[in-house]
């Protein structure tokens, strides 16, 4: 009876092995429903609100720019003719009405002798003109003269006077002539260039001053008692930058900072910046501040009511922002424009209205629209904190 025994203890075996088998199956089925439902509990993050206010916000502008002078002109010739004598430099201060340099006038002086006696001799025939028909119209009142003749004797009369007349204008264009000669300063001012020395003709026929198109003037003086700070202004901040508003202006190179006001808001919008010109005067009676210096100028805005959201809930580079908000437990993704006001908030300038609720925490970048939040379903994400 031994080899039914053994075949009973096989059997048993067998039995024993494949009830241990169901049992382990069932535990490892157990095991993974567990491991599965176990991350989606653990992936759940801590996400939060941020919702959209609107509030009075009075940010500073900043813009940066260069200091330029007021006045700036070119002085060439007023006549044709050789430089003779130049008699500033560079860094002179001069007054109005200085002379600054002078051009040879032999031949303007010998003009203004020639128009001169020819003045001279037309006087004198108006002279005697008039005393011919002084005498004539004597002679006539006895009944020596005839009609015809004292209308003719008028008539030269009349005309030696018009030949004075046409002298006169010419003689006082000739001394215009050698007045020009010496050219002299517009206003008060600064030398800040010289194009020329003595011994160069320049005509006055070529734009510039310059003979055979070399040079551009003789001098140039610049008005900068008063100097003007022009600086470029992004288009989005024109409403809040108006004639009046203050601003400091800041010098690096001065090391100084300066008060003033807005003179003037240019009308015409630099396409290719997106920016506007502003302009501010600055005194410079001790003229320390140089045109082509470097400025920075902040602007003190006026309140105004704009759209902010904390910036933890603003994703994405300048020009390519972007937020999320939920909608029913399910993520969509909202493209934005959007700036900073301060270290901690972002005005939101286009695609959001007030209220709207946007979406914070770590890890939310990685969300695409149409997602749904991890572990959570609609129910559950009514439940989300919200950050005031």
């Amino acid at each position: 009876m031994p080899v039914p025994y053994r075949l009973i203890t096989i059997f048993g075996c067998a039995a024993l092995l494949a009830a241990c088998g169901d049992n382990a199956g069932q535990s490892s089925q157990a095991s993974k429903a567990q491991s599965r439902a176990e991350p989606t509990a653990a992936l759940a993050p801590a996400f939060t609100e941020a919702v959209v206010k609107r509030e009075e916000i009075a940010q500073p502008v900043v813009g940066t720019g260069s200091i330029y002078a007021v006045k700036t002109t070119d002085l060439g010739p007023s006549v044709d003719g050789i430089i003779q004598e130049i008699y500033v430099k560079v860094g002179d201060q001069v007054r109005k009405g200085q002379a600054l340099f002078k051009t040879r006038d032999v031949d303007a002086r010998f003009a203004v002798q020639e128009v001169e006696r020819q003045l001279a001799l037309a006087k004198a025939q108006a002279d005697n003109a008039r005393s011919e028909m002084r005498r004539q119209s004597q002679l006539k009142s006895g009944g020596w003269v005839s009609t015809s003749r004292m209308d003719t004797i008028s008539t030269n009369a009349r005309v030696t006077d018009a030949q004075v007349g046409v002298w006169e204008a010419r003689l006082a264009a000739a001394r215009q002539v050698l007045n020009d000669t010496t050219v002299r300063a517009p206003y008060d001012g600064v030398i800040t260039r010289r194009d020329a020395d003595e011994g160069k003709f320049m005509a006055t026929r070529i734009p510039g001053g310059g003979a055979g198109g070399g040079g551009g003037g003789v001098v140039q003086i610049m008005y900068i008692a008063t100097v003007a700070a022009i600086v470029q202004v992004p288009e989005a901040y024109l409403p809040a930058v108006t004639v009046g508003v203050p601003v400091t202006l800041r010098i690096d190179s001065l090391d100084r900072e300066f008060k003033s006001t807005v003179t003037v808001v240019n009308h015409r919008l630099d396409l290719a910046t997106r920016s506007v010109e502003v302009r501010i005067a600055l005194p410079n009676q001790d003229l320390a501040i140089r045109p082509g210096l470097f400025v920075r100028a902040e602007f003190a805005a006026k309140p105004r009511p704009v759209l902010v959201v904390d910036r933890n809930a603003i994703f994405g580079p300048d020009g390519a922002h972007y937020a999320f908000r939920l909608e029913n437990g399910i993520v969509r993704k909202v493209s934005l424009s959007a700036r900073a006001v301060t270290q901690d908030r972002m005005e939101l300038l286009t695609n959001v209205p007030e209220g709207t609720r946007l979406l914070m925490g770590a890890g939310i970048e990685a969300l695409k629209d149409g997602d749904l939040l991890p572990g959570l379903g609609p129910k559950e994400s009514a439940r989300i904190k919200t950050e005031g």
